[in-house]
């Protein structure tokens, strides 16, 4: 569920198909304004917000029915944490149990899996169903690449309305027809270490706490900063899935509302830039590699850092590599204007369009986005569910601190920019780094990203 590719995202949201990953469109073409993310054309939380890819040409508007004897699915995702990607298999072997009929071959990719995806559609080995990326989505519609899973769901009783409106669109076309249905969500959160908390005499984060809270909380917990036995208040990465968090909150926006012009460059992107690049030049924040770990959850894990800005899918990883963590879940920050932000991650399970195997298609993307294999999932910790039913799940009563994450629905947006998704991504993260990195101004680096996302947006 974490935004791992270059990277999602996150919910999830995010690439063209025989194209650049990263626009263009192909087939049937996509909207100007596709899915334009959380900037006007998109929408806040999750229940509400309309969908902006055009319907393929052709498609299949019938179900196939069931098919004699044994099936054998080709079955493909990308590879996560040891805890998610057991959980996933464990999953698919109690579908292979309840149909006896078919059978799963369980593929993941690693690496960069919209390119390996990409490569797959070029060589005619596509799996039957595999992991859809928000970013994906919009020129595999488009082009006719899915199998339009709206009539499968007529004839079984699935409505699109079962699910929250915001994490289904991304992967439905404008009549409505849906070729993807979202398996989980997330959204961010402040990670914080009780017992470094407790030795620096921090209290909890409040649920109201403010942006100047975060940074008085983070002095208080640096100790020995540049030494070897050094923690710090916070470890952040130069990643625009969590900056843009306090670009939202902060009144910004990553595009127009028309979706067509960079504009985090003013002054409310500027302000939550320096904001992020307070910590690094206060020496109360560092970024992981710094300390000699992998990603910022890891240097939470590892005792470098008190507090870490992840989503649901940092839970099962301390669990099965920091046990000994004792941590708690605090909401963002308030900005200075009384505002809070958050992103949202999702992915959906989908189908190929040429699959030999519709039906039984269907019938692992029914299993595998149910309310069984999603309680699953919400019970290990790694993520929300997306089926307005498990809503008041009885997980969320005994882990309260969980529910934050859910509970940011309201102040979230998808993290997810329409098809120059990962040119807007790269190109942020990129104007990030160079501030941390003391390269650049805020201003000046945001110009920067700016002045490329609209070249790309204008000429991609």
């Amino acid at each position: 569920m974490k935004r791992k590719f270059a990277t999602f995202t996150p919910f999830f949201f995010i690439f063209a198909l025989l194209m650049a990953a990263c626009g263009g469109t192909s087939g049937g073409g996509s909207s100007t304004n596709n899915g334009g993310g959380n900037n006007g054309v998109s929408q806040q939380g999750i229940t509400s917000g309309n969908h902006y890819i055009n319907c393929p040409s052709n498609t299949t508007t019938t179900a196939a029915a069931p098919e004699s004897g044994t099936v054998t699915l080709t079955v493909s995702g990308w590879t996560s944490t040891p805890a998610e990607d057991a959980l996933v298999q464990k999953n698919l072997q109690n579908f292979e149990a309840a149909h006896p009929n078919i059978k799963v071959k369980w593929s993941p990719i690693t690496g960069d899996y919209p390119t390996k995806m990409r490569a797959n559609v070029a060589s005619n080995t596509v799996p039957d169903v595999f992991y859809l990326q928000p970013s994906m989505s919009s020129s595999y519609i488009s082009s006719g690449k899915l199998l339009n899973l709206s009539p499968y769901m007529a004839k079984t009783g699935v409505k699109a309305d079962d699910y929250y409106s915001a994490l289904v669109n991304p992967f439905t076309c404008t009549s409505g027809q849906v070729y993807g249905l979202p398996k989980d969500w997330n959204s961010l959160g402040v990670f914080y270490n009780k017992q470094l908390f407790k030795d620096a005499g921090v209290a909890a984060p409040s649920a109201n706490w403010t942006w100047s809270d975060m940074q008085n909380d983070a002095q208080k917990l640096t100790k020995n900063p540049g030494k070897s036995d050094g923690t710090y208040g916070i470890t952040l990465s130069a990643d625009a899935s969590r900056w843009g968090a306090f670009l939202l909150a902060n009144g910004g926006n990553v595009l127009s509302k028309d979706g067509t012009q960079a504009a985090f460059n003013n002054d409310a992107g500027v302000k939550a830039l320096e904001y992020y690049d307070s910590f690094f030049k206060n020496n109360t924040g560092i970024l992981p590699t710094t300390v000699g770990a992998s990603y910022s959850g890891d240097a939470f894990g590892k005792g470098k850092a008190a507090m870490v800005i992840e989503g649901g899918w940092l839970i099962p990883y301390l669990q099965s590599t920091y046990a000994n963590t004792q941590y708690g879940i605090a909401p963002m920050p308030t900005a200075p204007n009384g505002k809070q932000g958050n992103l949202t991650f999702t992915n959906a399970w989908a189908a190929s369009g040429d699959t030999k195997h519709p039906e039984a298609a269907w019938e692992l993307i029914k299993y595998m986005t149910g309310s069984t294999v999603q309680e699953s999932q919400l019970n290990a910790g790694f993520a929300l569910p997306t089926l307005k039913s498990l809503a008041n799940a009885p997980y969320f009563t005994s882990h309260p601190e969980f529910k934050v994450l859910f509970d940011a629905a309201p102040y979230s947006y998808a993290d997810y920019y329409g098809p120059q998704d990962a040119t807007i991504h790269t190109d942020l993260s990129n104007a990030i780094d160079a501030v941390v990195l003391n390269k650049q101004s805020a201003q000046a680096a945001l110009n920067d990203a700016a002045t490329r996302i609209n070249n790309q947006l204008q000429n991609g």
